[in-house]
């Protein structure tokens, strides 16, 4: 009976360990992926080429100004 408490903390010390080892790992990957820039898609990179091609046009638009022929007249009095 000794033997098999000796195995569960000897078990239970080897995976503590693991779960540590674990935690440092994942922590460090965090902090590495925090500090490269973010990777965009081509097709995220056109996208925004886009939207902001159409807000230049958008800024640029003047609205037409003209008469239109059917309004009324103001009487000539």
């Amino acid at each position: 009976m000794k033997l098999f408490w000796i195995l569960l903390i000897s078990a239970a010390a080897v995976v503590a360990v693991g779960w540590i080892g674990y935690g440092i790992w994942e922590w460090r990957m965090r902090r590495l992926e925090k500090e490269q820039p973010k990777q965009r898609s081509e097709r995220y990179e056109q996208a925004q080429d886009s939207v902001s091609d159409y807000a230049k046009k958008l800024a640029e638009f003047k609205k037409p100004t003209y008469k239109r022929d059917d309004s009324p007249q103001p009487p000539n009095s």
